[in-house]
């Protein structure tokens, strides 16, 4: 099962959006802080990290670079989300930082679960591909026994 860290704030209740990822079989976990998130993904990575701009402590931003400095995109897909930050600045923000995504609240479920799909899939291509090219370099770089040889 593929699972999703949820970095929320503690004004608006999770419940609704864990609800439908579930429903749609993702395992959801929360975080209300980055600091929270840090250290859940100190524990191993979840598929998908979506991050609440506004969150306790650094915001989501703030958050986002943080996780960019330890992680790639290829091992760390990254939304990021925001009801108040809504013009195309904030989107741009978003982009710098390091999210791949960067969606509006309140949530239309079944655009949410689209871009999440779309985003695992993009992801799995990334990590196919780079596994594919480490392949190609093992099979075209000369082995100790070959030079030895």
């Amino acid at each position: 099962m593929k699972t999703i860290l949820y970095v929320h704030d503690q004004q608006e209740s999770p419940t609704p959006v864990a609800s439908y990822l579930e429903m749609a079989g993702y395992q959801v976990e929360f975080a209300i802080s980055g600091e929270q998130c840090i250290q859940r993904l100190a524990k191993g990575l979840p598929n998908v990290v979506l991050i609440d701009v506004l969150i306790e402590g650094r915001n989501g931003f703030e958050v986002c670079r943080i996780l960019r400095k330890q992680f790639t995109a290829e091992q760390l897909p990254i939304i990021l989300c925001s009801s108040i930050y809504r013009s195309r600045v904030y989107r741009e923000e978003a982009m710098q930082a390091g999210a791949q995504l960067y969606v509006l609240k309140p949530f239309q479920f079944d655009a949410l679960l689209q871009m999440v799909h779309e985003l695992l899939d993009v992801h799995a291509c990334l990590l196919s591909a780079h596994t594919t090219q480490g392949e190609v370099e093992n099979v075209h770089s000369p082995t100790r026994e070959s030079n030895h040889g």
